[in-house]
């Protein structure tokens, strides 16, 4: 009898969390993603990134880092994350964009028409460009399509996410949300927000329509 009450528990908190829509987080540094023209310009003809650790599907942080100068000071060693994209893209936090001296936007990734122009440099060759690349990324979560099919959910749908990890519970609004199934399932806020709820990665968020 006991056995038969302990499944009946554990299948009850089994559809309790499949009913619940938790996704872990992925804290987002401050990082750049180059085209290939750029990339080969600050770092020669012919140059291929150098993955170190993969992210999302077929996403890796590399090897290879830059230096960002904006109108106030600078950031060393901002990571390359590959492959390379159509434009060069340089993803911070609002706090960074107050240390550059830069009015960042805040919009969707590859959403570039408003970004701030800021100097990327190659240190070990000095090579430097200056792009209108600089934006702080709209707080986003990736999704599988089957999570998204299981809870109701669409792409490009706005949603709240809220954590109760730690002692600093928090709620963030105006979250998007994107599927495919070249995802797979993770929040994504900048360092600003993680610190605001003493967020870390690996938590899980839960998301409210």
């Amino acid at each position: 009898m006991e056995n038969v009450k302990l499944k009946q528990l554990v299948t009850k908190t089994v559809e309790a969390f499949l009913k619940t829509p938790l996704v872990p987080v992925g804290v987002s540094n401050r990082h750049i993603h180059l085209s290939q023209k750029d990339l080969e310009e600050l770092f020669g003809k012919g140059y291929t990134l150098t993955p170190t650790k993969p992210l999302q599907p077929g996403q890796f942080a590399c090897q290879e880092t830059v230096k960002v100068t904006g109108v106030k000071d600078s950031f060393g060693k901002v990571r390359i994350l590959g492959p390379v994209r159509k434009e060069t893209q340089l993803e911070i936090s609002m706090t960074d964009s107050f240390t550059l001296g830069i009015n960042a936007p805040v919009c969707e990734s590859g959403e570039l028409k408003n970004a701030v122009t800021v100097t990327v440099e190659n240190p070990e060759n000095g090579v430097r460009i200056t792009r209108a690349c600089a934006i702080i990324a709209l707080r986003h979560i990736h999704l599988t399509p089957e999570f998204a099919a299981r809870h109701n959910l669409q792409d490009k749908q706005m949603a709240s996410m809220e954590f109760e990890s730690g002692n600093r519970s928090i709620c963030f609004k105006d979250v998007l949300l994107r599927v495919s199934p070249n995802y797979h399932d993770e929040i994504h806020i900048d360092t600003d927000e993680a610190n605001a709820g003493g967020i870390k990665n690996g938590d899980l968020g839960r998301i409210i329509i």
